[in-house]
């Protein structure tokens, strides 16, 4: 898994705000003294802070190199469950996906349940939630089933995808 999760019990100090670039749109990054405490997709693409640290370097390189590993640190959030669902999540490979359903039997719970711990996933694209579909299509993404979000989605899956042929 190129990506490599360290969870952070606690963070402080002066939030940083950064773009990253990636295939799929803008990712906005929140942190606070290295520790990423909340990610979401921009809605436009307007650059937010210009700051160049060493996880814009590390994501600028897994875009052209997946096979080199990133280490991450997150703030652990969520209830027990929902860090359950996110640790299966960072353990589907690049490339592949899962269902809804079938995370839900390994895991011992709903299909409905498992959605809802990817729609209130914190961290999207660090913790892969874009890598879980429906049964019968692509799902949600980000609590969206159109729109925006799901191009996002979209797109990510197929980035994936042209890494595996």
């Amino acid at each position: 898994m190129p990506i490599v999760n360290q969870w952070i019990d606690s963070c402080s100090g002066v939030e940083e705000v950064f773009n990253i670039q990636t295939p799929a749109g803008n990712l906005v990054v929140h942190s606070r003294q290295d520790v990423i405490c909340d990610v979401d997709w921009a809605a436009d693409d307007n650059s937010i802070g210009n700051l160049d640290n060493e996880l814009q370097r590390q994501m600028a390189q897994y875009w052209t190199d997946t096979s080199k590993s990133m280490h991450i640190k997150l703030l652990k959030q969520g209830s027990e469950y929902r860090n359950r669902v996110w640790s299966e999540l960072c353990q589907i490979p690049l490339g592949k996906t899962v269902t809804y359903s079938a995370l839900a039997k390994k895991i011992g719970s709903s299909a409905r349940a498992v959605g809802n711990a990817c729609r209130d996933n914190p961290y999207p694209l660090f913790i892969p939630c874009h890598r879980v579909v429906s049964m019968s299509g692509m799902g949600g993404y980000c609590g969206q089933t159109h729109g925006e979000l799901m191009d996002i989605k979209i797109k990510l899956l197929e980035f994936e995808a042209s890494l595996n042929p």
